[in-house]
């Protein structure tokens, strides 16, 4: 279980932050206490007190593998990348049980470009939870990059199955485009955007297919709306193919 599936929203974030604090004050299970308090306050970005937090609950129990997880989450939300590698490899070296630490280093490799890495450890996250969405996302992002589409169709297709989101949809019309299959990619495009009419890569993307296919009055369609959200790569998309 990581950060967020604890505290699902700022406001969660700062229910946890007062409830933590009153422990604190109250000397109820301390290390725990300045952990989980340190886990809001990074959700919070509140990351030098972040910091102490997790020194403090340090200084009280080492051993808790949660604790180098939580130093990788944070360095990682402060771009400070090998740092927060390092520490999860310390989470991982203390608990070779937990997913999520798995996923979480996954997700600061795929970052750096480590795709190969990113497929190993994503096996292991699914071979400790076969039926979580996000690992089987993160999976098939990793093999669309590594020019895999076919697998990565297949990593999507489960995660849809599992729960229905604006990602899986989103990544499976990216890998659908890389077979040629845009009739497909089109439609999936078309389901992402149901969650977010207003996300401007989805809709420039869902225009390069009806672009593919000659549809350019709808493609244009695309672009258009896509250049008025800010999307960068769709202002160049209408100069060059839009009256």
């Amino acid at each position: 279980m990581g950060v967020h599936a604890y505290f699902s929203s700022d406001d969660s974030a700062e229910e946890a932050l007062r409830l933590f604090t009153q422990a604190i004050e109250h000397k109820q299970s301390l290390a725990k206490s300045y952990l989980m308090r340190g886990a809001s306050k990074e959700i919070l970005k509140q990351y030098p007190e972040a910091l102490e937090d997790l020194q403090a609950s340090q200084a009280l129990d080492v051993s808790n593998p949660r604790l180098f997880y939580y130093y990788g989450q944070l360095y990682f939300r402060e771009g400070l990348n090998y740092r927060a590698i390092h520490y999860f490899d310390s989470a991982i070296a203390k608990d070779a049980k937990s997913a999520d630490f798995y996923n979480a280093r996954a997700i600061v490799e795929s970052t750096q470009g480590a795709f190969d890495k990113v497929l190993a450890d994503e096996d292991m996250a699914l071979r400790l939870d076969s039926v979580n969405d996000n690992y089987l996302i993160n999976r098939g992002f990793a093999r669309t990059r590594l020019n895999e589409p076919d697998e990565a169709v297949a990593d999507y297709n489960r995660a849809l199955t599992i729960k229905k989101t604006q990602k899986g949809f989103a990544n499976r019309g990216y890998a659908y485009a890389q077979l040629g299959k845009f009739e497909q990619a089109i439609a999936d495009y078309t389901s992402a955007l149901t969650f977010n009419p207003s996300d401007g890569q989805v809709l420039c993307l869902r225009g390069i297919c009806f672009k593919a296919l000659g549809k350019k009055e709808s493609a244009c369609a695309d672009f258009k709306k896509s250049a008025a959200l800010q999307y960068q790569p769709a202002l160049q998309l209408v100069r060059d193919n839009c009256d």
